[in-house]
């Protein structure tokens, strides 16, 4: 038998091209669409890939603006979660079903089909596909859940049966073959079912090679962070432990987010903070990391971050700085034993604790540290090998009976 490539179809939320970037109305819509085609083209070059996404009210309100280069994911299909939200999910499915139906008759089947996250109308056209006599593997992508592991009083669960196209998620689970595990905690909810699951966390956005250090290079330590800027993110936490913790050197922020005009006053009263406000490209931030020491990421594990992978690791990493990280969604895992580490209970007295602590380090270890966290990233959480084990993943699932 001569082996051929994979056939994909990718189900997920991303912008196509060319919408203004005015329509990306957050910073996690933005690093969703980026994070959708990164992956696409990573798999596109394992396998032949068709995508399908499930766009927003928002963009419905701006269709009409003029395209630019703003980047996206090329769409075989575009579908609307728009209002009235039962009519157009029930129009979306039927849709997505006569789309699947062509394509199949057309091109064969696909030997997967991968979902990011669930969706309602995705979850409704799971439960008509697993009744054909024949379909391929169903894959959840699991980027982001936040209803994951909330405990479901009894009557919302009664309630949830009378609704029509929608969906629990512990409920919404049981629908899939397989599991792409962001962040390795979401493992439990699969083990216990005996689901297969791989981890993919993400991958880095930008290759960027940083300026060598200076070994002669003397002063206090400087600690930086980049990213979204909201009171889940925890940058406000981390300014105020910093001015608590009276170590000798600097904070310095940039990002965007309600946080924004917190931050912007905080640096006024605080000489040794610096907010910088919102870079105009996420590239940007790479070359402006190399005015600090250290990158602090401060993932929490509240509902649904447990279960994904801050994508802006990747960048802390690329960066070639040392990282001072909480462990949650497997970035002990990432990051390795030259990872610094604080943990979550007691959060803000820890988190004070090891600023000083990273504070007295030798500048030297930390660029150590940083270098060998670099490596591994280039070496092992490019796209292109990020989609490798997805498709190695699928490869052995194939064998599995898919009739079920």
């Amino acid at each position: 038998m001569v082996n051929r490539r994979l056939r994909l179809l990718y189900l997920g939320s991303a912008f196509p091209p060319g919408v203004s970037g005015e329509t990306y109305s957050t910073a996690s819509t933005y690093l969703t669409t980026h994070f959708e085609a990164k992956l696409v083209e990573g798999l596109s070059q394992v396998a032949d890939v068709s995508s399908v996404s499930m766009l927003p009210p928002m963009l419905w309100k701006m269709w009409d603006k003029p395209r630019d280069n703003t980047p996206g994911l090329k769409l075989d299909l575009m579908l609307w979660d728009r209002y009235p939200a039962l009519w157009h999910r029930w129009d979306s499915w039927r849709k997505l079903r006569r789309y699947y139906l062509d394509k199949v008759e057309r091109d064969g089947m696909p030997d997967a089909l991968i979902f990011r996250n669930l969706q309602h109308v995705y979850n409704y056209f799971i439960k008509w596909l697993k009744r054909q006599p024949r379909r391929p593997l169903i894959i959840l992508l699991l980027g982001d859940s936040g209803g994951l592991g909330e405990k479901i009083p009894a009557f919302r669960r009664f309630r949830y049966k009378f609704k029509p196209l929608q969906m629990l998620e512990d409920e919404a689970l049981l629908l899939y073959d397989a599991c792409l595990v962001s962040g390795l905690k979401a493992k439990r909810y699969f083990e216990p079912r005996k689901v297969p699951w791989v981890w993919i966390p993400c991958g880095y956005n930008y290759h960027y090679d940083p300026p060598p250090p200076d070994p002669h290079q003397k002063g206090p330590i400087r600690f930086g962070y980049f990213g979204t800027l909201t009171d889940r993110s925890g940058i406000i936490n981390l300014v105020h432990a910093f001015v608590a913790s009276k170590v000798p050197g600097t904070l310095h922020v940039c990002g965007h987010g309600p946080m924004s005009e917190e931050l912007a006053r905080l640096s006024k009263l605080h000489p040794n903070f610096h907010f910088d406000g919102f870079l105009p490209k996420q590239y940007d931030c790479l070359p402006w990391a190399q005015k600090v020491d250290v990158l602090v990421n401060l993932r929490l594990p509240f509902w649904g971050q447990d279960n994904s992978a801050p994508s802006k690791v990747f960048d802390y990493g690329m960066a070639g700085k040392a990282i001072l990280s909480t462990r949650t969604s497997g970035m002990d895992e990432l990051l390795g034993q030259e990872g610094l580490y604080l943990e979550t209970e007691n959060f803000d007295e820890s988190l004070r604790q090891k600023l000083v602590e990273v504070s007295a380090m030798d500048r030297a270890e930390l660029q150590r540290r940083a270098t060998i966290i670099r490596d591994r990233i280039v070496k092992d959480y490019s796209w292109e090998e990020q989609a490798r084990r997805i498709a190695v993943f699928i490869n052995t699932l194939k064998g599995r009976p898919s009739s079920s």
